[in-house]
């Protein structure tokens, strides 16, 4: 974990709790739990509202598809310990531990109107400017419907956000025993700490703008104008100042590769890690937004040719 406050927890509060936590489970606290934990009246509250609902609220599919979705997209983003984490979740709702396993998941036994999906987030995920119309008339016409296709969109771009966070701030990766003892945990407890397991299904919209409007626009430590030209920065928007822009750029880009010094530098010149860990959610959450707002592009476009 680069920064120190993220792991230990930021008030007494929340060391406490992370210490009891991993007491009780018999392992280390995930660092995507301390992640939660922390500065959570800057972003937690909006991306575990969005998260939970998207994960655990009502929708056409499963848990454990939309787990797989989850972590397909981690692969793609090269985020070793999301892939970890959600595909040992996936493993366990689909009972298919093979589904991971292999390099390709048109190989896997999956049925077609999710094997279809998962080709329409790929193209999201990596090459979100080449999204078409028929990219997601291919996915509707293995039966998939439009608020289905909707819901898959919202936890691909949660996830290139979550990703980003998990790379950029250094997650430890687990162990697989680790891993699926925590998917056990987070299967019946759920995403947001406190909250329903089964919330209703939810408008996708309204939460993504919710958490747009809280982490770029609402008060913090840092300017709210520094964290808008981080967000657009990561999806290839105008240079801003150093050390900011290279971190911003490589956090959109591929954030797998951000370095220590990157993340230090970001702590010097913001003036502490609550502000750094600010600049970092913001283009994380670009770079998320960015395929959320293509991919319902693309679909509203083929509803309205109807």
């Amino acid at each position: 974990m680069r920064l120190h406050e993220v792991e230990r927890g930021d008030d007494l509060f929340s060391q406490i709790l992370i210490s009891f936590l991993s007491l009780i489970s018999g392992m280390r606290l995930p660092d995507a739990a301390r992640f939660a934990f922390y500065h959570k009246q800057f972003s937690g509250n909006s991306m575990s509202a969005w998260t939970h609902a998207a994960m655990r609220g009502k929708s056409a599919w499963s848990v454990g598809e939309r787990e797989l979705m989850a972590a397909m997209t981690s692969r793609w983003n090269s985020c070793p310990f999301c892939t970890g984490a959600h595909g040992a979740i996936a493993a366990r709702a689909l009972g298919r531990p093979q589904v991971l396993s292999s390099e390709d998941f048109r190989q896997a036994e999956l049925s077609p109107n999710l094997q279809a999906t998962l080709v329409f987030l790929e193209i999201l995920t990596r090459r979100p400017g080449d999204l078409r119309s028929e990219d997601a008339q291919a996915v509707l016409g293995q039966g998939v419907t439009s608020q289905a296709l909707e819901d898959a969109i919202a936890v691909c771009a949660l996830f290139h956000i979550t990703t980003r966070c998990a790379d950029t701030l250094d997650y430890q990766v687990l162990s697989e025993q680790d891993f699926d003892r925590a998917a056990g945990q987070l299967l019946v407890r759920g995403y947001a700490f406190g909250q329903g397991k089964t919330p209703p299904h939810p408008d996708h919209r309204v939460l993504a703008d919710a958490m747009r409007q809280r982490i770029l626009f609402g008060p913090g430590k840092t300017d709210a104008s520094l964290r808008q030209a981080m967000a657009e920065r990561a999806i290839g928007g105008p240079p801003i100042s150093p050390p900011y822009d290279e971190l911003a750029r490589q956090i959109g880009e591929a954030a797998y590769k951000v370095t220590d010094e990157q993340v230090a530098k970001a702590v010097e010149e913001a003036g502490s890690e609550k502000a750094a860990f600010e600049l970092i959610v913001a283009a994380a959450l670009g770079a998320g937004l960015q395929r959320f707002w293509r991919g319902l592009e693309v679909l509203d476009a083929v509803e309205k040719m109807v």
